[in-house]
């Protein structure tokens, strides 16, 4: 007698199931094993930038102690009548006064005409503008992209903070494919067409050096001129 062939289906049926069953246990192990993966290597960056942060606040407040402790002492100096005055200090002055004429020539500025009258509230514009330059003229970034992987790393440790900070539930590859389109922007990228700082060709001649030096001086004088 044949064998009924609603049985043989039935059979087949069952295997056909079970093999599925066995495939979707499979795929779910090793989407928990990738997930582990993921998760771990976010713990360690978080760790890596927590542990940066924190030495960064001690080298802050350890810099922050050593100039209380100076101010002190030259108030202290000051107010003492008799006290010795250090023997280099007529040479530290000298050296001042030439870096500061140096800065200001290569401003254009004679420090014996009035200086151009800036607004109080841009005072820490015109310290950048003073420390920015030396005595060959403003200080031009000829190779920023050279610094461009250094300058990403620090992007990336920062924007991951802000997201953990967040709380953005994100996979890590989801917060790097987000940190990638955000970098190509960023005005801190050398690549990048928003870049903010000021720089010329590495070939650049010293005339071009020269009106480079000029319009950046007339860009800043106007950005900090009181109106």
């Amino acid at each position: 007698m044949a064998p009924k062939k609603g049985g043989e289906g039935s059979k087949k049926a069952a295997g056909q199931a079970r093999k599925a069953e066995a495939a979707a246990a499979k795929a779910a192990v090793e989407d928990a094993k990738k997930a582990a993966v993921e998760d771990a290597e976010w713990k360690k960056g978080a760790k890596d930038g927590s542990r940066k942060e924190s030495e960064a606040a001690k080298k802050a407040e350890l810099a922050r102690k050593k100039a209380e402790r100076e101010a002190l002492l030259a108030e202290e100096e000051k107010n003492t009548p008799g006290r010795a005055t250090p023997k280099n200090s007529k040479t530290a002055a000298k050296k001042t006064n030439r870096g500061l004429d140096a800065a200001l020539g290569s401003l254009g500025i004679d420090d014996n005409k009035r200086l151009p009258e800036l607004g109080a509230s841009n005072i820490d514009d015109a310290f950048d503008v003073l420390a920015d330059v030396d005595s060959s003229g403003l200080k031009i970034d000829r190779h920023p992209e050279r610094r461009a992987e250094a300058a990403y790393k620090a992007f990336k440790e920062t924007r991951m903070t802000e997201m953990r900070e967040e709380g953005l539930k994100l996979k890590l590859s989801q917060r790097i494919e987000r940190i990638d389109r955000e970098w190509k922007k960023h005005p801190d990228n050398p690549n990048s067409p928003n870049y903010n700082k000021p720089r010329l060709a590495y070939n650049a001649t010293k005339e071009e050096i020269a009106e480079f030096t000029r319009a950046e001086k007339e860009r800043t004088e106007a950005r900090l001129a009181v109106r």
